[in-house]
């Protein structure tokens, strides 16, 4: 798809229990633009989820992007969310959930960059099993800890779930911010995000369209 008819395709504007979505504007990818280099992604810069998903993803012909929120935090304030859809040429989808394995069996865990005075933070990765949705899926699993390996800090966790329906994909993101409990929240959004990229009269992605 291009990025115009991917852009429908996002989680309506209007979410179940007051939750609501918001889509970035539409971004064409430039004809001629560079597709995946043959050098495997770098460690170095993966901070969550989403962050392994993007490093995998350079190859997609359209991208599509929203943010989501709705709930209440354990701040009083509304849980983010983030929903990526990705478009492949041929199997390039299917290369890329490969991508994904593979950039965190390379990148298990590191250090991020920082200046000399910030304390030093951890990022480590695992993948697991995703939902029963689509052609396949996976849970990219992100736990940044301050502090070095090995030692006791504070840790917090920003997953990214991912599910291939053909030659897209499908990304439901956390951020480093939330519970558990909310970031199991914002995964639970995947079903419908899956029912939006596979219908053929998907919901209304701005509200009043």
């Amino acid at each position: 798809m291009p990025a115009a008819e991917l852009r429908t395709h996002l989680l309506p504007a209007v979410l179940p229990d007051g939750w609501t979505s918001v889509a970035d504007p539409t971004e064409e990818k430039p004809k001629g633009a560079a597709g995946a280099s043959a050098t495997p992604p770098s460690c170095t810069g993966l901070i969550d989820g989403q962050s392994v998903v993007d490093a995998s993803t350079t190859a997609s012909s359209a991208t599509a992007k929203a943010m989501f929120s709705g709930g209440h935090s354990v701040d009083n304030g509304v849980i983010p969310g983030m929903e990526t859809l990705y478009s492949f040429p041929g199997d390039g989808a299917h290369q890329a959930m490969q991508g994904m394995r593979d950039l965190v069996g390379r990148c298990r865990s590191g250090e991020l960059p920082r200046a000399s005075w910030e304390p030093v933070e951890t990022a480590c990765f695992a993948v697991a099993e995703g939902p029963r949705l689509g052609d396949e899926s996976l849970v990219i699993q992100a736990m940044v800890t301050t502090g070095a390996i090995g030692t006791t800090g504070e840790s917090q966790r920003a997953d990214a779930t991912v599910v291939r329906v053909g030659s897209s994909l499908v990304v439901i993101s956390s951020v480093l911010s939330l519970t558990r409990e909310e970031a199991d929240t914002v995964a639970a959004f995947m079903p419908a995000a899956v029912d939006q990229v596979t219908s053929d009269h998907p919901e209304p992605v701005d509200a009043g369209s």
